[in-house]
């Protein structure tokens, strides 16, 4: 758990330092970082559920899997509510002091976004299925 939690403040910072620099005009920037942290959220939430039932160590069933991902998909909405949030509250301000254009996108780059963090979270789910279904 404790390495998914690094992985998910590594993410946290690579977005704040995109936000600043302006890597968010490079549009593979944005998507590589939901689907990361799609992942990472996965990872976290598995050794949650891990420890919350100890004594199951085998792999992740199909309803854990679900669960898994539909806490990813809460994670990923709650973050596209903030981004909302913030360019309400701080995009004027951040564009005439900084020329910095924040935070939220369109609704496609919203979907783009919700889509990368189900298929990271995917991504993880599957491999960790397949890696515990081989030992």
């Amino acid at each position: 758990m404790r390495l998914a939690i690094l992985f998910l403040i590594l993410v946290f910072l690579i977005d704040l330092l995109g936000f600043y620099i302006g890597s968010y005009r490079i549009p593979v920037y944005d998507t590589i970082l939901h689907f990361s942290g799609g992942l990472f959220v996965a990872m976290f939430f598995l050794h949650y559920f891990k420890n919350l039932t100890p004594g199951n160590p085998g792999s992740p069933g199909l309803k854990r899997v679900f669960i898994i991902v539909s806490a990813v998909v809460f994670v990923g909405a709650m973050w596209e509510i903030t981004e909302y949030i913030s360019t309400m509250a701080f995009g004027n301000y951040l564009y005439e002091t900084h020329r910095i254009i924040c935070c939220i996108g369109n609704l496609d780059d919203t979907i783009n976004d919700l889509a990368m963090d189900i298929l990271g979270a995917a991504s993880f789910t599957l491999i960790t299925l397949k890696t515990r279904n081989k030992s």
